[in-house]
């Protein structure tokens, strides 16, 4: 089951990457841009960086797991919500709800599930 914080970093990591190097959408001249797009892109993707590497640390050093995976979990949990939100209210697509929503809804879960059948960990 631990194996799933690996998973779960690459996810992260993947996430992180794809926020920092995707093309700028060429329907939006700089004009009609948000001030703060590119600064909302760079930082979302630097805290999905940072907690790749806290899921790879949580990995390393089990007994850190329930301080910051319950943190780790709030995010993911806020990241589904934010997607289903942008989804039902702003037209945000449904592939990147299923990416990005579904997908932390899911590591969310594998998270908790984490942290009940590891009961050493809990122990500590």
């Amino acid at each position: 089951m631990e194996y799933v914080l690996i998973v779960a970093a690459v996810y992260n990591l993947i996430g992180a990457f794809t926020m920092w190097f995707q093309p700028v959408p060429e329907s939006t001249s700089d004009a009609s841009m948000p001030f703060d797009y590119m600064q909302y892109r760079i930082f979302t993707g630097g805290t999905a960086f940072v907690f790749a590497l806290i899921y790879l640390y949580v990995f390393y050093v089990p007994a850190s797991a329930v301080p910051l995976l319950v943190f780790g979990i709030a995010l993911k949990l806020w990241s589904f919500i934010a997607s289903l939100i942008s989804f039902k209210k702003y037209s945000f697509p449904k592939e990147e709800f299923l990416k990005v929503g579904v997908g932390n809804l899911v590591f969310a879960i594998l998270f908790v599930l984490y942290l009940v059948t590891s009961t050493d960990i809990i122990s500590q």
